[in-house]
């Protein structure tokens, strides 16, 4: 199958907790080409599989928690579009994007321009905070003027169900689920949800 993007509305939404939920339900490997600011996101996915081997390492692994191209900057680095080669997967792969999907990458390019190499399926996480919904309606206007079409959102944290309704209407997609605040995350949890998200997974991927 087409490998899996998890793309967010911003940054800290929760695309790598949902990252790792959808390697459970998948059965599916994981990687996220740029890492900016440490801890590394593929360290607590790994901490979640007691199977390792499933996440790919990053391509540009950097200190600084920012936009890519400060952070590259910073470190005496220049990313573009063309460095972030999909690797070689004989399974499902979900790739978790870097903050919202128009950060820059250079003075020219977005995180954007790079994921429309990989020719993928997109899942939108919507987590909800004062704001979130211009966020969501821009991200969702983006994509459709690109004509990206997405196979469903993720709601993250409690929020008012017409809202939701009326933002799935407008990105013309379905909810694949939803994520409750948790204060720990552990592997029994990742899989409860696995479990109750896999047949709307199925049905929106087409597998």
């Amino acid at each position: 199958m087409k490998p899996i993007i998890v793309a967010g509305i911003g940054t800290e939404v929760g695309k790598t907790v949902v990252s790792a939920i959808l390697m459970e339900a998948l059965h599916a490997h994981y990687w996220k080409p740029i890492q900016c600011g440490l801890p590394r996101d593929r360290d607590w996915i790994e901490t979640m599989f007691a199977h390792k081997g499933l996440c790919y390492p990053e391509i540009f692994c950097l200190k600084t928690p920012c936009s890519p191209h400060i952070a590259a900057r910073k470190e005496g680095l220049r990313i573009e579009a063309r460095d972030l080669v999909l690797p070689f997967c004989d399974k499902p792969l979900v790739i978790e994007g870097t903050g919202g999907i128009l950060v820059p990458l250079n003075e020219n390019e977005l995180w954007f321009d790079a994921a429309l190499l990989w020719e993928a399926h997109w899942i939108l996480v919507h987590r909800h905070y004062l704001g979130s919904l211009n966020h969501f309606l821009l991200t969702v206007a983006f994509l459709r003027q690109r004509e990206i079409p997405l196979s469903g959102i993720i709601f993250n944290e409690e929020g008012d169900r017409e809202t939701e309704e009326m933002l799935l209407q407008r990105a013309d997609t379905r909810c694949l689920g939803r994520l409750v605040w948790q204060e720990h995350w552990t592997p029994e949890k990742l899989r409860s949800l696995a479990k109750e998200w896999r047949p709307s997974l199925l049905t929106s991927l087409g597998v």
